[in-house]
């Protein structure tokens, strides 16, 4: 669905609206606006909220945090989570798998940005400078 530029604009206008001063989302205010938009449904509301969605979507996965290692960690990802949230802030979500395939080591994905500090990565990167 193509939208209009005012209702881009709009929404992401809205959407630093409800960001606390951290960068996360303040739900209550989000809340908020979309029953202000509902009841006071201006020019292309349908359009502001999905886009609004799609924004608040992509937010929420910039700050998910991904740990997965090749053995179980005794505090199952605890300490990477709070060494990360040290660096780079708070978290909205984050999860914590067992991968047997990774031969050892960690692959660490937050947002789009991804620390492979795997031995099936090392192995790969030794296969292609072989190639």
């Amino acid at each position: 669905m193509k939208i209009s530029r005012h209702a881009r604009q709009s929404a992401k206008k809205y959407l630093r609206a409800t960001l606390r001063p951290d960068g996360s989302i303040d739900e209550q205010g989000v809340l908020e606006l979309v029953h202000l938009l509902a009841t006071e449904k201006p020019r292309d509301y349908l359009a502001i909220l999905a886009r609004m969605n799609k924004l608040i979507e992509l937010k929420i996965e910039e700050r998910t945090v991904r740990v997965e290692s090749a053995t179980p960690l005794p505090d199952r990802g605890a300490s990477v989570f709070a060494s990360l949230e040290h660096r780079y802030g708070p978290a909205s979500r984050t999860f914590y798998t067992q991968n047997p395939a990774l031969l050892g080591g960690l692959r660490v994905q937050r947002g789009s940005t991804i620390w492979d500090g795997s031995l099936s990565a090392r192995l790969e990167r030794l296969q292609q400078s072989f190639s």
